[in-house]
């Protein structure tokens, strides 16, 4: 069973009480007025002859009209203050409840890329004002524990830089004297990390908000045209291909080098976690977007999901651009949305 959100309930309490009282005063009113017709005589003085006072009562079937239309009046005008209470009630908790509705949306407008943002609340009452100091402390926290994992993160790949390429020019160096299948192995072993170690810098500086990029009206297909030749090469190994569709030609303000990180990682990830073939859809409908479209291997190893966090931070770094990523019934869809 569906729980009523806190707004509804606040209303119908509103509206029931109203309701509630009116009814008990008309059920009052209505059997006290019965009493009073039934079992009190009523007297009066006549007006032409003032020494005269009359005595008399009502009957039953007297008594019995004027209470039924004090019920039918009570009936008709308690359906319009229960309408009122309603309005009035569901007026009053959403203007009651706002103030949490503006912490949501400040608190769902903060994300890595702005943790030093804060949740005000100008006009709020004493109780909801702690709420707001209270969050804005665990923020502080958050931001703090963030930048040091953060710097961690880049000193650490920053150390590891330098001994590997030490690493790698000795081993060049000692070629010779290794057997070549080993040297090969150790050469690609290398390879791999110094690509790792520059993967986590690059996640560092674009998080940070210490990339320096240089925009201009770039050409979205021949972008995707540059970059997909050698992720062609690599799925064709794998009997996949990548399939493009695109039906127009889409000129957008971007930065060239960011944007061919961003279909450098989609496509790498779409490769080394998808299986099958790979299609690539530019699309103009609505907003324009590029959408790459796989489907993900069942395997129970999850990756390091590098890849996705340099498209995320990448796509955070470029103005009016956003990315989402669907994954349903076995397939994987990201979608990158352009100006």
């Amino acid at each position: 069973m569906t729980r009523l959100s806190l707004q509804s309930r606040m209303t119908l309490w509103f509206a029931f009480s109203t309701l509630g009282v009116t009814l008990v005063f008309a059920i009052v009113s209505y059997f006290h007025l019965r009493h009073e017709l039934s079992v009190e005589k009523w007297e009066r003085s006549h007006p032409d002859r003032p020494d005269f006072t009359l005595h008399g009562s009502y009957t039953d079937d007297e008594v019995s009209d004027i209470a039924g239309e004090l019920i039918r009046s009570a009936l008709l005008y308690s359906s319009l203050v229960a309408l009122f209470a309603f309005l009035l009630g569901r007026y009053l908790a959403k203007k009651s409840l706002k103030p949490v509705t503006d912490i949501n949306q400040q608190l769902q407008a903060i994300e890595a890329a702005n943790l030093d943002k804060r949740v005000h609340l100008p006009e709020a009452d004493a109780p909801l004002k702690d709420i707001a100091i209270n969050i804005n402390a665990l923020l502080d926290r958050i931001e703090s524990s963030y930048d040091e994992v953060s710097n961690f993160s880049s000193r650490v790949a920053h150390e590891l830089k330098t001994p590997l390429t030490l690493m790698r020019l000795q081993l060049e160096d000692s070629a010779k004297q290794i057997e070549p299948e080993m040297a090969e192995s150790l050469q690609d072993e290398l390879h791999r990390m110094e690509h790792y170690v520059e993967q986590c810098l690059l996640i560092a500086r674009a998080e940070q908000g210490q990339l320096q990029l240089d925009f201009e009206t770039v050409s979205i297909n021949q972008l995707i045209q540059d970059q997909i030749e050698p992720y062609e090469l690599l799925a064709r190994e794998e009997n996949r291909q990548l399939v493009l569709r695109s039906d127009t030609t889409i000129q957008a303000t971007t930065s060239r080098w960011a944007f061919r990180q961003i279909l450098h990682n989609l496509f790498g990830n779409a490769l080394q976690h998808g299986t099958g073939d790979i299609l690539i859809e530019l699309r103009t409908q609505g907003a324009k977007a590029v959408a790459i479209r796989n489907q993900v291997k069942a395997s129970n190893t999850k990756g390091t999901a590098i890849g996705l966090r340099i498209v995320d931070a990448l796509v955070r770094q470029l103005p009016e651009h956003t990315i989402t990523h669907t994954q349903e019934k076995g397939i994987h869809e990201a979608v990158v949305t352009i100006p």
